[in-house]
C-alpha cells in the first residue's frame, strides 16, 4: 500500500510556534459513503476509514469551535445518507451557526424536504452536471435524472409553502463533456425556480506522485474530461452565452477561470489550512476539503484513531506538529505535493 502524503511529521523546531485561532469555517462530514458512483469522485474508492459520524461527537467537535460561524455540513458522502443529518442542523443552527450542505437530492422525500425548510439549513447545493438525461446520468452513475428534477421541485415547492429562507443554487462540474449544456442549465434551473449556478472546475489534484494507486483509474478519466487548451475558445463562447443568458434572466452566475490567474509574487497561494478547517467522518482532520481522503494527506485524527476516543481534541489537532509544518510548507516555494497540482491552489478551480 502506498503510503499516505505528509502524514509523517516533517523536522520542526523544539519550539513550535502556536497555530492560528481556530476558525469561523469548517467542513465536517457527516458521512463517508455515498449512493452513486460519479466518474470524478474518489468516494468508492477511498483507502481511508468508511464511516458515520456519531451525533454525540458531532455534538463535541462543535463544543470545541466556540468561534464557529459557517458549517458546511458535508464531504464526499451524500449527507442524506446519514440517519441524523438533520439533527446535526438543527443542533448547529440553534447555536446561532450558519449551515450549508451540498446533495445529489436522489434520497430527497416529502419527509426530508420539510426538514430541509424547518430544520434551520441556510443553504442547499444542489450537484447537476448536465441539463439532459444522457450527459447527467453519463456523470453521476446510479442516478436518475428525472427523478432528481423532481425532486428538486418537491423541495423548491416546500420552500414556497412556507416561506423559508433556504437558499437553493445548482451546482455543475464542469468537463468536456457538459460544456455545451451550460445555457441549457441555466434555463433549467430557472425555470424550476432555482435562480443560482456554481460552475466548478474538476478538482484535478490527482496528479501527486505518491498518489494511492486505486485513484488512478479516476485520474485517468479526470484527464480526459478535463478541458484542454484546444476547448478554450469554445468555452469562451459558450461562458459568453451563459452569462448573456444569466443577466436576461435575472440569474446568479458563478463561472470558473479557464486559466490559471497572473503569478503572485509574494505571498500564500492557499489559505484553507490556516483558515478552513476539514474534518471527515472519521475524525481525521484534513489540510482541505480538496484533498477529500486521509490516505492522501491528513493532519492528525481529533479522536486519537478513527472512532477512537470518545472527546475529541479539535485544537490540539489544529496547532499541532504536523499542522504547523504542513502550512510551513504551504507558504514556501516547495509546497506539499498534494498542493502542487490542486486547482484551488493554481487559481482555477
Amino acid at each position: 500500500m502506498t503510503r499516505p502524503a505528509h502524514t509523517a511529521t516533517p523536522d520542526v523546531p523544539a519550539a513550535i510556534p502556536p497555530g492560528p485561532p481556530l476558525p469561523d469555517f469548517a467542513q465536517i462530514e457527516p458521512i463517508g459513503r455515498c449512493n452513486l458512483a460519479c466518474r470524478m469522485c474518489t468516494v468508492n474508492d477511498r483507502g481511508d476509514v468508511v464511516t458515520e459520524m456519531p451525533l454525540a461527537q458531532f455534538t463535541a467537535i462543535l463544543d470545541q469551535l466556540p468561534t464557529l460561524k459557517r458549517l458546511h455540513l458535508q464531504g464526499l458522502g451524500e449527507p442524506m445518507l446519514h440517519p441524523q443529518f438533520f439533527d446535526m442542523v438543527e443542533l448547529a443552527a440553534q447555536r446561532g451557526i450558519e449551515v450549508s450542505t451540498n446533495s445529489n437530492l436522489t434520497l430527497l422525500t416529502e419527509a426530508r424536504a420539510w426538514r430541509c425548510v424547518t430544520s434551520g439549513l441556510a443553504s442547499l447545493s444542489v450537484s447537476l452536471d448536465g441539463a439532459t438525461a444522457p450527459v447527467y446520468e453519463a456523470v453521476r452513475r446510479g442516478a436518475s435524472f428525472d427523478k432528481v428534477m423532481r425532486n428538486l421541485d418537491r423541495l423548491v415547492a416546500a420552500r414556497n409553502a412556507t416561506a423559508s429562507p433556504l437558499h437553493v443554487r445548482g451546482v455543475m462540474v464542469l468537463m468536456r463533456a457538459n460544456l455545451p449544456e451550460l445555457p441549457a442549465l441555466i434555463r433549467l434551473l430557472h425555470g424550476h425556480g432555482v435562480r443560482e449556478l456554481l460552475v466548478q472546475r474538476l478538482s484535478s489534484d490527482l496528479t501527486q506522485p505518491d498518489l494511492p494507486a486505486r485513484y488512478i483509474p479516476i485520474r485517468r478519466y479526470c484527464d480526459t474530461a478535463e478541458l484542454t487548451p484546444d476547448d478554450l475558445p469554445h468555452a469562451n463562447a459558450v461562458f459568453a452565452d451563459a452569462r448573456a443568458l444569466a443577466a436576461a434572466l435575472g440569474f446568479t452566475l458563478h463561472l470558473p477561470r479557464l486559466t490559471p490567474p497572473p503569478a503572485q509574487p509574494t505571498g500564500p497561494k492557499c489559505n484553507w489550512p490556516s483558515e478552513q478547517l476539514y474534518l471527515t467522518a472519521a475524525g481525521e482532520m484534513l489540510p482541505c476539503c480538496m484533498v477529500a481522503t486521509a490516505d492522501r494527506a491528513t493532519l492528525g485524527n481529533v479522536f486519537g484513531t478513527p472512532n477512537g476516543a470518545a472527546a475529541p481534541d479539535v485544537p490540539g489537532v489544529w496547532a499541532g506538529p504536523v499542522a504547523t509544518a504542513f502550512r510551513t510548507a504551504l507558504a514556501s516555494d516547495t509546497p506539499p505535493a498534494v498542493c502542487q497540482s490542486c486547482a484551488l491552489y493554481r487559481g482555477t478551480f
